[in-house]
């Protein structure tokens, strides 16, 4: 009898821009399809903080993979805020993550 073992990583994606509003930002991001259902992610998740590190990050998580933006609210006003998104999987119980982006910033209205 043979064992097989292996990792279930999701394609990542990118920002590719963020818009600016008051006390809020507009994230738009490239979104990802799979004609088959095995490879299909379900959906985004994004995490935005006011420092670099990404320390004391928040997470907001997009649900459906055809989506391609999402509207962050609740932010204070004119204060520089970095981004970051990542896909996501779930598998049975279990939730897969793809690799962080590149972050990007913008400052709110």
């Amino acid at each position: 009898m043979k064992t097989l073992t292996f990792k279930i990583l999701p394609k990542g994606t990118n920002l590719t821009k963020v818009g600016r509003a008051k006390k809020a930002l507009t994230v738009k991001w490239k979104k990802q399809t799979a004609k088959m259902p095995e490879n299909r992610i379900n959906g985004y998740q994004i995490r935005y903080s006011l420092k670099s590190s990404m320390k004391q990050s928040k997470m907001v998580r997009v649900k459906g993979y055809k989506k391609s933006s999402a509207k962050i609210r609740k932010l204070q006003a004119k204060k520089k805020y970095y981004l970051q998104i990542r896909t996501y999987m779930t598998v049975g119980k279990k939730t897969y993550y793809s690799k962080w982006s590149a972050k990007k910033n913008a400052i709110t209205k």
